[in-house]
């Protein structure tokens, strides 16, 4: 079995990790939330740009592909953050709402 590259992973990361988190989402709990809030997504990020690194040092993507670009990576997670972020207090005002 092979080992996966650095810029199949960031593919990986950007195409299914990422779009996976808002699947279901109105199931998930307030935990799952702020765990993804504080603890996944931060640590998936700091992933990403250490293979977007790591893949510029070997080669496998060029200093301009935009699937290394940091700043892109950032505003990605930003994004995603920021729409769990909306999800989460959507839900909150939901709930207060019922009750």
């Amino acid at each position: 079995m092979g080992t996966v590259s650095a810029k199949k992973r960031l593919e990986i990361i950007e195409r299914d990790v990422l779009p996976s988190m808002f699947v279901g989402v109105l199931s998930k709990d307030d935990k799952w939330i702020e765990h993804t809030l504080n603890n996944t997504l931060p640590t998936l990020e700091q992933r990403a740009i250490r293979l977007a690194e790591e893949c510029r040092k070997s080669g496998e993507c060029a200093e301009d592909d935009p699937l290394c670009d940091e700043s892109r990576i950032r505003a990605m997670f930003r994004e995603t953050r920021s729409k769990l972020e909306k999800e989460h207090i959507t839900r909150e005002s939901q709930t207060r709402f019922r009750h």
